[in-house]
């Protein structure tokens, strides 16, 4: 942080609320994309995206053959979540993401938590669940179930998803009792992740908060901790038309905030969310001026249910299928054009 000049009490004070109505504006992100830059830099991210998407499309039981550590050893009363081994696989595996942590805190796992993150482009889904350690279910709108079928319908069995539809206005209660309905199916899930400025935003600055998920927040009494993650839009992005391997990515993990110690008083809850996220906002922004270390995610370890079992079995059978599908598809167009003659 700059040194201030000297102000009065009264500016001071009239400073400190401005800031907390506006948002903060921040330096702009990180770039350590290798296909970022000129002509060449686009045409390369745009090629790398369309590689990506078949492997993203089928990254949840190809995360169970390849993804480290097993989802195979029976023999063990714990294994690692599925949420876990999928966002791992998908964030170091597949696209390389180096992870940077900024600060000192790190994942709060003391209990249900509502985690606060910026949201950037579709790597959000994998970079955002492995931060949380598989510990948090994501939130989504219904349209990703469309785009990648094979991969959330699996995740939304497992609970690591949770597919919503827009309703028409007053329809939040109803959103509510579905959270609730969803935290208490999935046990293994202590929380999910939440994208409070509502839309994708790639500014170097956030937009302002929306407050309806921050009122069920509160009026659950549940744990709040702000995860802000820059430059996931150069991972994997269908906004921009562009996707990279190995991009730094720094974090910063807030500290957390009580919503049980805003007993009616949702307006100071909501002011403590938003000056929490501005910090932690500029924090990370603001990286090249800290230190930073590598980040790695602890597993989260699991009972496998039978559910469980039943969803391994079949998605690794489906793709066993699918695959030898298409090798037969593609030997017989082979013979027949070539080989046949």
């Amino acid at each position: 942080m700059s040194a201030r000049a000297e102000e009065t009490d009264a500016s001071a004070t009239s400073r400190a609320a401005a800031s907390r109505r506006a948002p903060t504006r921040s330096p702009p992100a990180m770039t350590t994309s290798p296909a970022s830059g000129g002509a060449f830099g686009a045409v390369s991210g745009f090629v790398t995206l369309l590689a990506t998407l078949p492997i993203f499309s089928l990254s949840l039981p190809l995360s169970f053959v390849f993804g480290v550590p097993s989802v195979w050893q029976f023999g063990e009363a714990y294994r690692p979540s599925f949420s876990y081994v999928w966002s791992k696989f998908m964030t170091e595996a597949v696209m390389g993401v180096k992870l940077k942590l900024v600060g000192n805190r790190g994942l709060y796992k003391d209990g249900e938590c509502v985690y606060l993150s910026n949201h950037r482009a579709w790597a959000d889904f994998f970079v955002d669940m492995y931060l949380t350690e598989g510990r948090a279910f994501i939130l989504s709108r219904y349209l990703v179930v469309y785009a990648f079928p094979l991969f959330a319908i699996p995740a939304m069995c497992d609970g690591a998803l949770f597919a919503f539809k827009r309703g028409k206005p007053g329809a939040h209660e109803e959103l509510n009792a579905q959270l609730d309905a969803h935290l208490k199916t999935f046990p293994d899930y202590a929380g999910f992740v939440v994208y409070p400025e509502g839309t994708r935003n790639v500014k170097p600055r956030s937009l302002s908060l929306k407050r309806g998920l921050l009122k069920y927040t509160w009026s659950r009494k549940k744990t709040v901790q702000v995860i802000i993650a820059a430059d996931k839009e150069q991972v994997l992005s269908e906004q921009i038309g562009k996707a990279s391997y190995g991009v730094e990515i720094p974090v910063g993990y807030s500290d957390v905030i009580h919503s049980s110690e805003y007993e009616n008083d949702f307006e100071g809850f909501a002011r403590e969310v938003q000056k929490t996220w501005d910090a932690e906002w500029e924090k990370v922004y603001s990286a090249r001026r800290d230190r930073t270390r590598a980040l790695h995610p602890k597993a989260q370890l699991v009972t496998y249910t039978r559910g469980k079992t039943i969803l391994l079995l079949t998605s690794v059978g489906a793709l066993a299928a699918a695959t030898a599908a298409f090798a037969w598809m593609f030997w017989v167009t082979v013979w027949a054009r070539y080989l046949s003659r």
